[in-house]
């Protein structure tokens, strides 16, 4: 018995590699997991946001432009080690790449903000999620997309959902969030409007060098508006460092690392499906550290929103979070939309600023 026990400890039994199958399968978990987690960081941006504004003596704006900063920076950095041709601006797309950082940075960041301070996390986040029906519709209008049937009943369903998450049926808490509404409403216009402009960039220019450059002179424009707009109101510098580090990194950079690993993974209409796991969380936090609830209205809006962004996924491969779409090369067969619609593949990609 010893002997063969001394046997088997010699020369141990084969054991096979795993299959492709099975490392295919742990991949694609790997990649699921990325993109939850990227969802997450990006639900935490509105409570992180209040609890700034509760502990440190400071504006929105220039929490915002903090956050900017740190990201440009920090990008730039690793860009200027890792890949210096990325950092070649092309002169003659100035223009239009300071029209996207006006659009995704300058207006898009304050919106957001005072849309969470001056309504809630819950209501804020929802209304960002109008962003796909505003794709489409602009898509239709501008670019000559069909408006399919599953792609009308998805927004409808999002208006409606919307109506209900405003209260429009409660004329005085309306009037009351008025301006937030407001703002709530520019953010995601200014979103969508940011994923039509930055799809024609990507076809001309790399992933990277779209975001580093939107991103600086965005960033630029939004330090304009801050020294004009409230020049004196800095936080000391440890203070300023914590939240450019936190809102640059933890909820720009990271999860925009994350989703791009989970998408090079996925299909882009799996991944889309799962960032709507981030406004569940952000309800979640928003209950949990800030006391934040929802009435029934409010909740059936928000599934309905939810529900009407899943149906224009599926019909439609818009973005949610993605940010930017553009079409495949790919030579698969075009898919059926549930609805009867045919539609070609499409490829999201992550020029998430938010």
């Amino acid at each position: 018995m010893n002997a063969e026990l001394l046997q088997t400890t010699i020369d141990p039994p084969h054991v096979a590699p795993p299959s492709a199958a099975a490392i295919a399968t742990r991949w694609r978990w790997l990649a699921i997991a990325s993109v939850l987690a990227a969802a997450c960081c990006w639900a935490t941006q509105g409570v992180a946001y209040e609890l700034i504004l509760d502990g440190i003596q400071t504006d929105g704006l220039t929490v915002v432009t903090l956050r900017a900063i740190t990201a440009t920076a920090l990008l730039w950095g690793w860009l200027a080690i890792t890949d210096r041709s990325a950092l070649k601006i092309p002169r003659s797309e100035l223009p239009a790449f300071a029209v996207l950082g006006l659009v995704a940075i300058t207006i898009f960041y304050p919106a957001l903000f005072y849309a969470y301070a001056w309504t809630s996390v819950s209501v804020a986040t929802t209304l960002l999620y109008l962003a796909p029906a505003l794709v489409t519709l602009g898509a239709a209008a501008f670019l000559g997309e069909a408006l399919t049937r599953g792609k009308i009943a998805a927004l409808v369903l999002t208006f409606i959902g919307s109506a209900l998450i405003v209260q429009i049926t409660q004329p005085a808490n309306l009037t009351g969030n008025a301006a937030g509404i407001a703002l709530g409403l520019v953010a995601a216009a200014s979103y969508a409007t940011y994923s039509l402009l930055g799809k024609h960039l990507l076809r001309r220019h790399r992933m990277a060098t779209v975001l580093a450059v939107y991103l600086l002179l965005g960033t630029l424009l939004l330090i304009a508006l801050k020294l004009i707009v409230a020049p004196q109101t800095w936080p000391a510098p440890r203070e300023a460092l914590s939240i450019g580090l936190y809102t640059g990194v933890m909820t720009t950079l990271v999860p925009i690392t994350l989703f791009t690993f989970g998408l090079s993974r996925l299909p882009s209409g799996d991944a889309t499906i799962l960032l709507t796991f981030e406004p569940v969380v952000a309800f979640i936090l928003a209950a949990a550290v800030l006391g934040e609830s929802l009435d029934a209205g409010q909740w059936l809006g928000a599934v309905a929103v939810l529900a009407g962004v899943l149906l224009l996924t599926i019909c439609g491969r818009v973005p949610v979070r993605t940010g930017i779409v553009r079409l495949s090369r790919s030579t698969r067969e075009p898919r059926r939309c549930r609805m009867g619609t045919r539609i070609g593949r499409r490829q999201s990609l992550p020029l998430h600023q938010t």
